[in-house]
């Protein structure tokens, strides 16, 4: 009979993170793409820097914690989306 045992020290307590993964904070926020994971300068641990569109249109960049995100899936559940959300705003020049 064959048993085996799990070590909580050899389970990763975080699933590892690529760029081009999709995140959210665990306090909630938007939906952002992850664009670096490993060491920043002058900072312990490992970081995440990811890239969002605020609600103004304007791109974003933010580095956190690894433990502060949360993977979400790629794609978007149907009902997620709220059309007539955006509004267009003229561009003169």
């Amino acid at each position: 009979m064959l048993t085996a045992t799990l070590d909580a020290f050899d389970t990763p307590s975080i699933a590892p993170l690529n760029v081009g993964d999709v995140v959210t904070l665990k306090s909630g926020g938007p939906r952002m793409t992850v664009t670096y994971v490993g060491p920043v300068a002058l900072t312990a641990g490992d970081w995440v820097v990811c890239q969002w569109f605020d609600e103004y249109g304007e791109l974003r960049q933010e580095m956190f914690e690894q433990e502060q995100v949360r993977l979400e899936p790629r794609s978007i559940p149907p009902g997620s989306v709220h059309l007539g959300r955006f509004t267009r705003v003229a561009h003169s020049g």
